[in-house]
């Protein structure tokens, strides 16, 4: 009785060393795709004017009558090239004016030096006394002081009469015409508008729903509808911080870096915003799994083991998505069955 209590439990570890090992667990099989790259599509695609970098209101620089208006709107003109004229009767009265208190005022000098050197060889003699002297140094003082106030005066004088001709400080093209013969304008008053042809920019208007594209893009293609199949580079230089309360758009200036003789002020243009490189990541959206709430996909080594790699996503489109970064071209991500995969994981990569 005592011997079969003793074999129990050697009988017992001998069927459980004679159990057969675990079965391996299965290699899960998975969908993949290799990652490629497209040919860019554009953002976003707004229509466009072709404007000036710099564009210039011209305006007298005294007030008068216009008498003369010598180039008309769209015309090109060179630095120093008379525009218009303001009558100048008034100020060429003023300047003679100034011409002959400037003439009385040396006069006044001279007579004054000449006294002053006269009393001083009288000082000499003993015939004057020092108070008398002192009194004609300061006269002579005085006029010469006055003389030159008479100077200053007729050299404005002078200046005014000359800005009584409106002249182009910079070669351009007038973009905007208020030049009437007869008009009265005052001292600053905008006539004419010049545009600096030699930096060229598109003018764009920015729907609020599209506002956050350009400001993330370095990529844009610009074309004329004056020449199709002709393209152009831009860059984003301005972006307008408050909208038009008109048409609740914000104003954007796309700067033309290879633009030529052939781009002209006003013609109508589109822009393109575009990936920075021209090509895009697009993978099928069950390939996107969450891990700690950021988006990430599986990417399968060389020996079929799979690891989660982080991704940005720069826009859902339908079934798909198009990934900014985190994946390189040639990278073989699991498309189907994401969800069920754990870090390391050995897969069986389907056909």
């Amino acid at each position: 009785m005592h011997n079969k209590i003793l074999l129990l439990p050697l009988l017992i570890l001998l069927d459980a060393c004679n159990k057969p090992p675990a079965a391996p667990e299965p290699i899960r099989p998975v969908k993949t795709v290799q990652v490629g790259t497209e040919p860019g599509t554009a953002y976003l695609r707004l229509p466009g004017e072709v404007r000036a970098r710099h564009e210039t209101p011209l305006a007298f620089r005294v007030g008068g009558k216009v008498i003369e208006c010598r180039i008309n709107l769209g015309d090109t003109i060179r630095r120093g090239q008379i525009l218009a004229k303001l009558e100048p009767a008034d100020y060429q009265l003023a300047t003679q004016s100034g011409a002959a208190n400037l003439a009385e005022a040396r006069s006044t000098l001279t007579l004054a030096e000449t006294e002053l050197v006269r009393y001083r060889n009288l000082r000499e003699k003993g015939f004057v006394s020092a108070a008398l002297l002192d009194q004609k140094q300061a006269s002579a003082d005085a006029a010469r002081a006055r003389a030159d106030a008479m100077q200053s005066a007729h050299a404005e004088q002078t200046r005014q009469l000359g800005y009584t001709s409106l002249s182009a400080e910079n070669d351009g093209v007038i973009s905007a015409y208020d030049c009437n013969v007869g008009q009265v304008v005052g001292i600053g008053q905008p006539v004419l508008r010049l545009a600096q042809a030699a930096e060229k920019e598109i003018e764009i208007h920015l729907p609020e729903a599209e506002l956050l594209h350009p400001g993330s893009a370095t990529r844009f293609v610009i074309s004329l509808n004056a020449m199709p199949g002709k393209s152009y580079r831009g860059e984003l230089r301005e972006l307008a911080a408050a909208s038009d309360p008109a048409t609740r758009t914000y104003a954007a200036r796309i700067a033309v870096k290879n633009a030529d003789s052939a781009m002209q002020l006003g013609m109508s243009a589109t822009v393109e915003v575009q990936p920075a490189n021209g090509r895009e990541i697009h993978l099928p959206l069950s390939a996107i799994v969450s891990r700690d709430s950021h988006p990430s996909v599986w990417k399968v080594d060389g020996k079929d083991s799979v690891h989660a790699v982080a991704v940005s996503i720069a826009e859902v489109e339908g079934n798909a998505v198009r990934i900014a970064s985190g994946l390189s071209s040639g990278d073989i991500v699991v498309a189907a069955g994401a969800n069920l995969l754990r870090e390391g994981e050995k897969v069986k990569l389907l056909p």
